[in-house]
């Protein structure tokens, strides 16, 4: 997967370490996949490490900032709050130096190494947060969620999951001036994870239904062109109890399970409920997809940093540990973020006439079916994350539709979203 070396911001002669991933067939490993790759050290002095470290990571990071402001014009002040969470996932380190030698300059040492993805988290963090049993998250070992980014990288308000590998050489005696921000004895190669879909072997998800009923009075239900009747005659059809009545059911099943790069179907349905003896026709109905959206949800938290400054940036103060030092802000802060995107539907629209039926009885008679429907299908983009719950932060997602049906020259509109909808992983 390529070459990663170390920032050379350090001063003074010092080891070069450099890290190589095996290639991949697939660039995003899953559960149980093998990672492989090999550490290379130079070193222009002679120098015996106590140890030369490889560590397979995952971590979770969230940041949430609030502010304060006091004062007026040009005597306005601002403090801000800063909210930091650093959770690990899962950490294996292994020490890939054989045995205790002098690494002597002009040559390269090379040192293999390989792990094997995880399927979960390692740890427990009901320690760690005001609401531990706040069922949005979870504090327990769970299913590793995967590699994921919500809002501006270095600005608040974000949210990461990010996994990757990091090559370090072990040398304390070794001087690198000044604390860099990057240690230079180390480098790190990113990866990217993505869990395996637990319902991948569902071909039929289940549906939910939603309803709503409304009522028509026209004379469009005795078989009447809607283009034949006059702005006289609808007025008429509007205020007479003699107009025909029908009374009926929009519907619109959405499933209960999405897939990230799939395909997914929906139906609309119509159904009569009641009618007046003065219906002798209904006329067609034409489903239109008025909007289709995918809403994502993103939901995080973080406890209060109590070591950042009150600036803009909250970097480490230098007047404070991370005790806390007051009750006056919260310890911890919540985030909920939600966007859309807008979906397409194939069809956009359809038109349905209700069927003619046999009517039960010894006489041979039939009549308009009371019920029709219309099946559409969507997509999801195939950039889509999963859904996951994790310690501090949770993604879900919803579908939001927008439906109308045109019945007798009269248009009647439903708008539903969805429940929360577990979204999988694309399939493999």
């Amino acid at each position: 997967m390529g070459l990663f070396k170390p920032s050379k911001s350090q001063q003074g002669p010092l080891p070069n370490v450099e890290l190589y991933l095996a290639p991949q067939r697939e660039t995003v490993f899953k559960p149980n996949d093998v990672i492989s790759g090999h550490i290379v050290l130079s070193t222009p002095i002679p120098v015996m490490p106590q140890a030369v470290e490889v560590t397979l990571w995952g971590k979770s990071e969230t940041w949430i900032r609030k502010s304060s402001s006091r004062g007026n014009g040009s005597t306005a002040t601002t403090d801000y709050y800063h909210y930091r969470d650093h959770a690990p996932l899962f950490d294996v380190t292994f020490n890939v130096f054989p045995k205790a030698e002098t690494l002597v300059p002009g040559q390269e040492y090379t040192f293999p190494f390989s792990f094997r993805v995880p399927e979960g988290t390692g740890f427990n963090r009901s320690q760690c947060y005001e609401q531990p049993d706040n069922a949005i998250w979870t504090v327990q070992p769970h299913h590793l969620p995967p590699t994921f980014f919500f809002g501006r990288e270095d600005y608040p308000d974000n949210s990461k999951i990010s996994y990757g590998v990091t090559a370090r050489l072990v040398a304390p005696f070794l001087i690198v001036g000044k604390s860099p921000k990057i240690d230079p004895l180390s480098c790190t190669a990113p990866i990217l994870f993505q869990p395996l879909n637990p319902n991948a072997h569902i071909q039929t998800p289940n549906r939910v239904r939603y309803s709503k009923r409304f009522t028509l009075q026209s004379s469009t239900l005795t078989g009447q062109d809607p283009a034949s009747i006059g702005f006289r005659q609808r007025l008429h059809d509007r205020f007479s109890s003699a107009t025909p009545m029908l009374e009926f059911e929009l519907g619109v099943e959405l499933p209960d399970i999405l897939t990230s790069g799939s395909e997914f179907n929906f139906r609309a349905t119509f159904a009569v409920v009641k009618k007046s003896d003065k219906v002798t026709h209904i006329p067609s109905v034409t489903f239109k997809v008025l909007k289709l959206e995918l809403l994502d949800f993103t939901l995080f938290r973080a406890p209060r940093d109590w070591a950042a400054s009150n600036t803009l940036r909250g970097l480490p103060s230098k007047c404070h540990d991370g005790t806390p030092r007051s009750s006056y802000r919260a310890s911890e802060q919540t985030e909920v973020k939600e966007q859309k995107t807008f979906l397409n539907s194939i069809p956009p629209s359809q038109l349905v006439e209700l069927a003619e039926v046999d009517v039960p009885g010894e006489k041979k008679q039939i009549e308009q079916a009371g019920t029709c429907e219309a099946w559409f299908s969507g997509r999801v983009p195939g950039f889509t994350p999963p859904s996951f719950r994790s310690f501090a932060i949770t993604r879900s997602y919803r579908i939001k539709v927008k439906v109308g049906a045109e019945i007798g020259g009269k248009m009647f509109e439903m708008n539903f979203e969805g429940t929360d909808c577990p979204l999988g992983s694309v399939h493999t």
